[in-house]
C-alpha cells in the first residue's frame, strides 16, 4: 500500500484498474477531466493540493476558494485542477436530468459501448495520466469528484455513491470550485453533446466501490470515447 490509511498526508489518488469499462457492475459514469489529478486537503482557511507524486500544486486563489466553499472543519477531496470547467456552460445537465445551462451544474457524461476493449482502456488511462502544462493566464478550477475524509473521519470504506452524497452536502460551488456530476447508464442520448464539449475519456466507477489511496482499483475503469 502506497498510502497509510491512518495518515492522510501520505495518501495519493486511487488509480484505475485493468478491468474493461463494460464489466463494471452498477457503474456511476463521469467524465475524465483534463488537468492535474490531486487530493485536496482542505480546511476553513484554505487547502493544499497534492498530486499523484506527492508534490504540492500551488494555486493560492483556488485553495482559498475551496476553504470558503467547504461546509466542514476539514476534508480530503479527490479531484482535478483544470481549465475545462471555466467554459460557458454549453450542454449542461443537472443530476435530475433537467437542462440548466450553468457551468456549476455541468454533467459531462458518455455511454461507452460494449465494444470498448482493454487497449482502449489503457490508452484512456495513459492519456488521463499525462499532466498538462498551464499558462500564466490560465484560470484553474478545482473539480471535486470524491470525498475520502470528513471532519477527521476516513471515508475509505464508505461506498462511492454515499461518499458522493456527502460531497454534495459539504461543498458549495463557486467560480473556482465545482462538483463533478455523475450519472447511471443508459446515457447514450448525450453522446454527441459530450463529444462536442471536447471530452475524450470517461470513467466507470462501481457505485459500491471503496477507496484505496495510491492503489489501482478494478472497480474503476477508464475508457476512450468513440469518435462517432
Amino acid at each position: 500500500m502506497i498510502g497509510d490509511p491512518t495518515l492522510p498526508a501520505t495518501w495519493r489518488p486511487q488509480a484505475f484498474g485493468r478491468r474493461p469499462a463494460r464489466e463494471i457492475e452498477d457503474p456511476l459514469v463521469e467524465p475524465l477531466w483534463s488537468g492535474i489529478r490531486v487530493l485536496a486537503h482542505a480546511g476553513r482557511t484554505g487547502a493544499q493540493f497534492l498530486d499523484a507524486e506527492g508534490g504540492v500544486q500551488d494555486w493560492p486563489d483556488v485553495a482559498t476558494a475551496l476553504g470558503t466553499a467547504l461546509a466542514a472543519d476539514d476534508a480530503v477531496l479527490d479531484g482535478y485542477l483544470t481549465t475545462e470547467a471555466t467554459s460557458d456552460g454549453t450542454g449542461i445537465l443537472t443530476a435530475s436530468g433537467v437542462s440548466a445551462m450553468r457551468p456549476s451544474d455541468m454533467a459531462r457524461q458518455f455511454l461507452v459501448g460494449g465494444g470498448v476493449n482493454r487497449r482502449e482502456n489503457r490508452a484512456a488511462a495513459a492519456e488521463a495520466a499525462v499532466p498538462p502544462v498551464f499558462g500564466v493566464g490560465d484560470v484553474l478550477v478545482f473539480v471535486a469528484v470524491d470525498l475520502i475524509r470528513l471532519d477527521g473521519e476516513p471515508l475509505l470504506d464508505v461506498p462511492l455513491l454515499e461518499r458522493k452524497r456527502l460531497l454534495d452536502g459539504v461543498l458549495m460551488e463557486g467560480p473556482l470550485v465545482r462538483r463533478g456530476i455523475h450519472v447511471k447508464p443508459p446515457i447514450d442520448v448525450w453522446i454527441s453533446t459530450w463529444r462536442s464539449l471536447g471530452f475524450r475519456s470517461v470513467a466507470y466507477k462501481q457505485a459500491n466501490s471503496r477507496y484505496r489511496p495510491g492503489e489501482p482499483n478494478d472497480d474503476w475503469a477508464s475508457a476512450s470515447i468513440p469518435r462517432k
